[in-house]
């Protein structure tokens, strides 16, 4: 009778445990697209190259470690360094009635105060489903998000 209801509550248990992680892999899909990870990589590798690793018009084979670490394959020295120089990546996110597209800017705030920001537009299917219905339920044009690298988001079960 003990180990019947050892192994029910066991089921009970696994059950929970895949459905709360089935609905943060829901919520990490509606918080990015592959465009707009796509931007961000190529934004945040180009401003990074030269305000962290100090390269001004470096070449893909020079920012091959910082590739790598935004791709999630961290190497300890330029996470380190990112670190080190990077106090936040925030993201705007702008539409007008009007457009069908919604610009997105990405700023890199830097330690000592300095900002370095690039900016894209993208078609509405391509933005965040989350941001999509923050524009649709709060009625304004813009939406902010702040942005979290690789190897500081915190994976739950």
């Amino acid at each position: 009778m003990l180990l019947a209801l050892a192994v029910v509550l066991g089921a009970l248990l696994a059950l929970h445990l895949y459905k709360r992680s089935r609905r943060g892999a829901a919520e990490v899909a509606r918080e990015t697209t592959p465009a707009l990870d796509r931007f961000l990589r190529e934004a945040l590798e180009d401003e990074l190259a030269e305000g962290v690793l100090g390269v001004r018009g470096s070449t893909p084979e020079e920012r091959r470690k910082l590739t790598r670490t935004l791709e999630d394959e961290p190497d300890a020295d330029v996470v380190g360094r990112i670190e080190d120089l990077v106090r936040t990546v925030e993201l705007e996110f702008v539409r007008y009635a009007h457009d069908a597209d919604v610009e997105i800017t990405v700023r890199v705030r830097y330690e000592d105060g300095k900002v370095g920001a690039a900016t894209k537009r993208l078609a509405l299917g391509d933005v965040p489903e989350a941001v999509r219905a923050d524009f649709e339920t709060k009625g304004g044009t813009r939406v902010f998000r702040t942005w979290a690298f690789p190897w500081q988001r915190v994976r739950a079960l």
